[in-house]
């Protein structure tokens, strides 16, 4: 009988703060664990407000072992996160290191890599991937940021034997062979656990008003909320009676504004603040039209949310949103990110429900049916063990 293979997932930050990254780290390990011996290790980095409880984070795992998070020493200092792990943790981690056949890394940053690297050299019958679950670069030409990612990719080309990377869409995949030999890289979908956004269960869609939801953190700097704010109050200006809700569901600095608006159009307007994970999927699902204003997004999991719920997308042009959305008739790409574009494509919708309300049902079980096909968790984890199964040879 085959010894089962061993293998370690390594979550960066503390699961608690629920963002794409963790839930696909928990989803991930939750999968594998049928095909091999899983280990989960976190940290006790958090950033804001944490969207898991600990309630679900047990839920998703159901039994997946999971060991105490690595600790580190954090210091906050005009607004950012600088973060040393202590040294007896270093010890710790390598003993659960080495005990793994098939360790996964989700890159956070370059001080993570080079611990990671320094326990490759050690652990010789290791064998490591790293998924890149950020964006890759940024748009501005003078940019620390890319500085800094791209120091990481030429610093972690010199550990060519026994690594492997792992890229989330085709568009990343291209860009890391600018870095690394083409045949250590492989694209693998990011899934989503269908579950409870496919169920009937739950809030149902309406048929007397045309709904649209934002859900995410209400920033501008990476979400572009305030222009889409901003579209919808000019649409709701222009509009004479609508029959239409906008909802949002989130945190952060622009719950003021979101507020704001809602109390100069309370009719049309609902904000419900931050809303569990658990219980996210009720919204999404009484919902028709989902709004994507980000302006950075490698791969949008709340866009793939909204899709196996039943919504048709305004979105943004990110590398992300191109990739999954590209071609398809359910999806509403704005050209420019502008709150006239925006405000375009939400009238464009609406006369298309107006006029043909069966057309949007349409659009509607499209996206879904797309969104099963393409990107579903099992799929996922069908394309690691593969990954896992090769390098294990």
């Amino acid at each position: 009988m085959n010894k089962m293979i061993n293998v370690l997932i390594f979550s960066p930050l503390a699961l608690e703060n629920g963002r794409g990254g963790e839930i696909s780290s928990l989803e991930l390990a939750k999968g594998l664990q049928k095909y091999y011996n899983i280990t989960l290790i976190d940290t006790n980095i958090s950033l804001d407000k944490n969207l898991l409880s600990q309630k679900s984070i047990l839920k998703k795992l159901e039994g997946v072992k999971k060991s105490s998070r690595l600790k580190f020493a954090t210091l906050k200092f005009f607004n950012r996160l600088f973060t040393f792990i202590y040294p007896w943790e270093l010890f710790r981690l390598y003993g659960i290191v080495k005990r793994n056949d098939i360790i996964y890394l989700s890159y956070s940053d370059i001080k993570l890599s080079i611990v990671f690297m320094f326990f490759k050299l050690l652990h010789r019958k290791g064998k490591f991937i790293i998924g890149y679950r950020k964006p890759l670069h940024s748009d501005k030409f003078f940019s620390l940021y890319n500085l800094k990612y791209r120091t990481s990719l030429l610093l972690l080309s010199f550990f060519k034997r026994r690594l492997h990377h792992h890229a989330l869409s085709e568009y990343a995949k291209k860009f890391l062979e600018n870095f690394y030999n083409p045949k250590k890289i492989t694209h693998i979908i990011h899934g989503i656990n269908l579950g409870k956004f496919y169920s009937t269960e739950g809030n149902k869609k309406s048929e007397r008003i045309l709904k649209f939801i934002y859900i995410g953190f209400l920033d501008d700097i990476h979400k572009g909320v305030s222009i889409l704010l901003k579209a919808i109050e000019n649409f709701l200006k222009e509009c004479e009676n609508p029959q239409v809700i906008f909802e949002f569901c989130g945190m952060g600095p622009l719950e003021s504004a979101v507020k704001k608006l809602e109390l100069k159009f309370p009719k049309y307007l609902k904000f419900y603040g931050y809303i569990d994970n658990d219980e996210i999927a009720n919204y999404y699902k009484q919902n028709d039209v989902f709004l994507f204003s980000s302006r950075v997004e490698p791969f949008p999991r709340t866009i793939m949310e909204a899709l196996a719920s039943k919504l048709i997308i305004i979105c943004s042009k990110t590398i992300g949103s191109i990739e999954l959305l590209k071609g398809k008739n359910f999806a509403f790409f704005i050209d420019d990110h502008n709150p006239r574009e925006i405000k375009k494509k939400i009238n464009e919708i609406y006369d298309i429900w107006l006029k043909n309300p069966q057309k949007i049902k349409e659009l509607q079980e499209a996206a879904r049916k797309y969104l099963i096909q393409n990107y579903s968790i099992t799929q996922e984890v069908k394309m690691f063990k593969k990954l896992i199964e090769e390098m294990s040879k």
